[in-house]
């Protein structure tokens, strides 16, 4: 389709040429950009620092000379209730969010490139925010690009240690207010998705035909989701020398103890999230984990929750202490 439409512009361009339209001009040049314009970078950390970017500024990360970077901040949640708010309100308000911050940008500075850099729940925020983009084309897909470390939406591919492995939310299936989408479609935009084979955030192996696989990532998870900042390959530090490398499945971070699953079996997104018992269940748990937002109880009682719990976790955060 995007394909039809750029083909019926480029051929009513040639036919207006072709008419010899008297005094008409058909602008070439680019529109003019805002002074300080240059390419972006836009960092999204992951959950327990979404509000502050802890982990860009611990690895010291450096965008090539002339670009800049800006953190992107959102309140992460993912349990309502444990969390200020559940996961699906995290990417219901924060992805969205992430996208108009690029399409303001694009409408500033037309001929920048934007690239999307995210880790972990940051990585979800910026592959979601970049799906959202190529589904809209409101800016044009070569001028974005992605650099997704440890995507919990990767799409699912078959290992010869652990056999098919994918993201969490393109293996585990739906929870109470936390939707599994599966894996996205950028359109033609550049995507770089980086992980390391034993970690079960981006690689999860199936928890049903190969239990002890799953089990082990689990036991790994502090080690292995933490190893993306090694010296000579830091993707934290330097995400753009890694933007065009496209689907790059690193190493485990220790040998895998583990072996191939036990026998063939769909993911249990694949079965759970289309049967609809199970979604009428979820939908009833997402309903009832929603009320015990942070924010509607202290709604409830005539407060701002809103501004008191946006608060209270970025103190918690700038204190060290998120989780």
């Amino acid at each position: 389709m995007r394909f039809a439409k750029k083909a019926l512009l480029a051929l009513s361009g040639a036919v207006l040429v072709a008419a010899g339209l008297s005094g008409a001009e058909i602008a070439t040049a680019a529109p003019p950009q805002s002074a300080g314009c240059g390419d972006l970078y836009v960092l999204t950390d992951g959950r327990g620092r979404g509000l502050t970017g802890r982990t860009w500024d611990d690895a010291g990360t450096t965008v090539p000379a002339g670009a800049r970077m800006e953190k992107f901040l959102y309140d992460d949640g993912i349990v309502p209730g444990v969390h200020p708010h559940s996961l699906d309100n995290t990417r219901r308000v924060a992805a969205p969010a992430l996208e108009r911050k690029v399409v303001d940008f694009h409408r500033a500075c037309p001929g920048s490139r934007i690239t999307l850099v995210g880790y972990s729940f940051g990585a979800l925020i910026s592959g979601d925010a970049a799906e959202l983009l190529a589904a809209r084309n409101e800016v044009p897909d070569q001028l974005i690009s992605a650099v997704l470390i440890a995507d919990p939406r990767r799409h699912v591919t078959n290992t010869t240690a652990q056999g098919p492995s994918g993201g969490i939310m393109s293996v585990a299936p739906d929870g109470p207010g936390m939707h599994t989408p599966g894996p996205r479609e950028f359109g033609d935009i550049e995507v770089a998705s980086i992980c390391r084979e034993d970690d079960v955030v981006c690689h999860a192996a199936n928890p049903v035909s190969n239990a002890v696989a799953f089990n082990g990532q689990l036991q790994r998870l502090p080690t292995a989701h933490g190893a993306y900042g090694a010296p000579g390959q830091n993707f934290w530090a330097r995400p753009a020398d890694f933007a065009g490398v496209g689907d790059l499945l690193l190493p485990p971070s220790a040998p895998i103890a583990w072996g191939p699953p036990a026998f063939p079996a769909p993911m249990p997104r694949e079965v759970l999230n289309d049967n609809p018992t199970y979604q009428r269940v979820m939908d009833g748990l997402t309903e009832s984990g929603d009320a015990l937002a942070w924010a509607e109880v202290l709604n409830s009682f005539g407060l701002p929750g809103d501004e008191i719990v946006h608060g209270f976790w970025k103190a918690l955060q700038e204190a060290g202490a998120g989780y």
